[in-house]
């Protein structure tokens, strides 16, 4: 038999009768039955779901690799993605339906792509009792009765145009493994999905932020397409996943010490994020191109200070600078490493409370927006006796720096943050300081 075009993996814990449901939405696919194959991931189930999978063998070119234990989705997802054979991998969920046309769109797209790497995104439409009665007895879904209220909330974040502009900044975002699919090659170079993630959430956009910059964050590896339809089946959601997410969200950003992880995590919008990533990236650029964050812009007596202290140190090149013991920088210049991470400041999680004497920002705080600035001070506060804005005198014209935006007026902010923090203002010959306590 010849190799199958798409394969089609999914994971599944318990969810026999879901499973069923989706398993059998592929016997009716506009791709050719024999075009594609269909691995079903079994993650310990209590009852096996072998025999689901055995009931489709005669319309399918299908098969259940199970695991005895609980491993996880990631650990889970990545077994059944060792069976494939295909050239291209689709994720489905156990319990997202597929559209008839969905296997279709998503092996013509990477057809279309002549062997190039790429992910499309497909949409996933929240089903009411209703349509999951329909799609359960293998009727179509009729698109007039859906309700919008219950439709992908991505599509919702992204309908403004100028979210569909920022999708290219970090379409990773918006990349969930219910209806997704990659090339398996570069599946198999990020070495599939993280094990260490055993717990709910964000294990599939941290795999898609890892395949977005193996790739080098290039625009053109990433697709949306909305008419790359499934439907959700109503399921029981534990309330304890939104804490499970929550410590996969910080597992996230210890791994990935990263100003677009740090957005992630400090945002709890889909859409917004894309604009936020797309900002702060230009504003990154726009930093250095200034010749901004200079440590040479220091006055004597802070840099002699930090020497001696144990400091977070932010700006362009201030990894040269003489540091105290257990001090760490947030330098964009300097590549990462475990004392060097390319983070903004607005989240500060990897620091424990007090652990700081001194946090110097070097001019970067002056492209924080509005919204984040009080968050890297008081998160900021938190671990640090005081906090150092230091504005140095380059000049530069904010109206060159738009859309990104630069705090120009220091009195301003000075007036603005004295009625929440004690704060003093010191003007030296290179550059001004406001400290914050």
């Amino acid at each position: 038999m010849d190799r199958p075009r798409l394969s089609v993996v999914i994971p599944a814990h318990n969810n026999a009768v879901a499973l069923d449901t989706t398993v059998a939405s592929l016997t009716r696919q506009t791709l050719p039955a024999q075009e594609f194959e269909v691995i079903v991931g079994d993650d310990g189930s209590a009852v096996p779901l072998t025999p689901v999978v055995e009931r489709y063998a005669d319309r399918l070119r299908i098969a259940c690799v199970r695991s005895e234990t609980n491993r996880g989705r990631s650990a889970n997802r990545n077994a059944a993605a060792a069976r494939a054979q295909a050239d291209v991998l689709l994720f489905l969920d156990a319990d997202t339906v597929a559209h008839p046309t969905l296997l279709a769109r998503h092996r013509h797209h990477h057809d279309a792509r002549g062997g190039r790497p790429g992910v499309l995104l497909g949409q996933r439409y929240d089903l009411d009792w209703a349509g999951a009665d329909a799609v359960r007895r293998g009727e179509p879904v009729d698109p007039e009765l859906l309700d919008a209220e219950r439709g992908d909330p991505r599509l919702e974040d992204i309908a403004h145009p100028q979210r569909i502009r920022d999708f290219p900044s970090a379409p990773w975002v918006l990349g969930l493994t219910h209806n997704a699919s990659v090339d398996r090659e570069s599946f198999l170079r990020v070495a599939g999905f993280d094990e260490a993630m055993v717990k709910w959430g964000f294990e599939d956009l941290e795999f898609f932020y890892r395949i977005f910059h193996l790739h080098g964050g290039r625009p053109d590896v990433f697709e949306l397409d909305v008419e790359a339809t499934s439907y959700h089946l109503p399921h029981f959601r534990k309330t304890s996943n939104g804490l499970a997410s929550m410590d996969n969200m910080k597992y996230l950003l210890r791994k990935h010490l990263r100003y677009d992880v740090e957005v992630l995590y400090a945002i709890n919008t889909f859409g917004r994020h894309l604009g936020r990533i797309r900002l702060y990236g230009q504003a990154i650029e726009a930093y250095r191109r200034a010749g901004l964050g200079r440590p040479e812009a220091l006055p004597d007596t802070l840099r002699t200070e930090l020497a001696s202290r144990t400091a977070l140190v932010i700006g362009n090149g201030v990894s040269t600078l003489e540091l105290g013991p257990d001090s760490q920088t947030f330098d964009h210049d300097a590549p990462a490493g475990p004392t060097n991470a390319h983070l903004l400041g607005t989240v500060l999680q990897q620091f424990k409370a007090g652990a700081l004497d001194v946090i110097v920002n070097v001019d970067l705080w002056r492209f924080l927006l509005p919204e984040d600035l009080p968050a890297f001070l008081t998160r900021g506060l938190l671990k640090a006796d005081r906090i150092e804005l230091v504005c140095t005198h380059a000049p530069v014209d904010q109206r060159t720096m738009l859309p990104v935006p630069l705090v120009a007026d220091l009195d301003y902010v000075a007036d603005m943050l004295d009625q929440h923090f004690a704060v003093t203002v010191a003007r030296h010959d290179g550059a001004s300081v406001l400290t914050v306590r």
